[in-house]
């Protein structure tokens, strides 16, 4: 019989121009698989490794619903996976870090949390849906039912948001940068 190992067990999924890879075992073999993943990545010629320009958003999926006894709206907006949006793993580690150093506590939060990241590291002056979908799914998060109902409730309510003209796409006002920068994390009372 043979002793557990009281190394950590690491789960970490990673979505490059080659797919989207799951690893799960202790943290240094995690980090290999990336390391090597993220190696084969740069080995092809045609895949850039990091996009420090904005991110073209792809055209979105609509799709008619046509079961009966669904809601009325007949279009859904179907978030897409940016396999190049974050493809470095020294990218992958800060944005987890900054994260885990901020501490969302909903989704309004976490969604001004990353696109203050974006914003930051990215260059992305705005962001949709899309990209949000994409870093949960990096993070490991469950991401809300509906998307987009995130940046209109974080516009309406917390005025975190803009939108970005007719586009789809939405800007961290000044608010909700500084409500980033400096009341996230937010500080316990009475501990």
């Amino acid at each position: 019989m043979q002793e557990m190992s009281e190394d950590k067990i690491t789960k970490t999924r990673i979505t490059t121009s080659l797919g989207t890879f799951e690893f799960e075992g202790t943290e240094e073999f995690v980090e290999k698989q990336i390391d090597r993943i993220v190696e084969m990545a740069k080995s092809l010629p045609q895949t850039p490794i990091a996009s420090p320009s904005p991110v073209q958003e792809p055209q979105t999926v609509l799709e008619k619903s046509h079961k009966k006894g669904q809601s009325k709206k007949a279009l859904i907006e179907q978030p897409q996976m940016l396999p190049n949006l974050i493809t470095d793993k020294a990218m992958i580690d800060d944005l987890r870090s900054f994260y885990k150093s901020k501490s969302p506590e909903n989704n309004i939060e976490i969604f001004a949390t990353l696109t203050f990241w974006l914003k930051d590291k990215s260059q992305l002056p705005d962001v949709s849906i899309s990209e949000m979908w994409t870093l949960y799914k990096i993070l490991g998060v469950k991401p809300p039912k509906v998307l987009i109902q995130v940046f209109r409730d974080g516009k309406s309510k917390k005025a975190y948001f803009e939108a970005a003209k007719a586009t789809g796409r939405y800007y961290l006002t000044p608010f909700g940068e500084t409500f980033v920068e400096h009341d996230l994390p937010k500080v316990q009372k009475g501990s």
